[in-house]
């Protein structure tokens, strides 16, 4: 079994355009009929509604709105699949997600794009396994 972690802002949603990312919804369609999703977030009431305003809570199995993003989100959504479940998590920051993705022994995935597409790994510990700067690339990472 694999199992996704998106992070929401600047990943799948590009808060400059105020809608989803190019791709999103064809990849959030196409990986969610053969793998189990989940997505974590920053923010509060407002983010919670944005997500819904978007209609796409139907792909993921469980979604994660914090006031800070922490690693304890990505630790509820292990809780939730067998242990043999194989991880990924694809973030836009290799400070947040990626590093939290890596501590959680997960493989990870840097969508190397948009506003902290400059924000190089300060350690090992926010090294991503993979960088891409298309959505679509994901398919072939967990795929292989």
């Amino acid at each position: 079994m694999k199992a996704i972690i998106f992070d929401f802002n600047r990943t799948i949603y590009d808060p400059e355009s105020g809608s989803l990312h190019n791709g999103s919804l064809e990849c959030l369609k196409s990986l969610s009929e053969k793998h189990t999703l989940f997505l974590v977030a920053k923010g509060g009431e407002d983010r919670k509604q944005l997500i819904q305003s978007l209609d796409i809570e139907e792909f993921f199995r469980a979604i994660s709105v914090q006031e800070e993003k922490n690693i304890e989100q990505f630790q509820e959504c292990e809780k939730m699949l067998d242990a043999d479940t194989n991880w990924f998590v694809v973030g836009d920051r290799t400070r947040k997600e990626i590093k939290y993705g890596n501590l959680c022994g997960m493989t990870t995935i840097w969508f190397k794009n948009g506003k902290f597409a400059e924000e190089a790994p300060q350690n090992q510990d926010e090294d991503p396994n993979f960088t891409i700067a298309q959505l679509f690339e994901i398919a072939d990472i967990i795929n292989n």
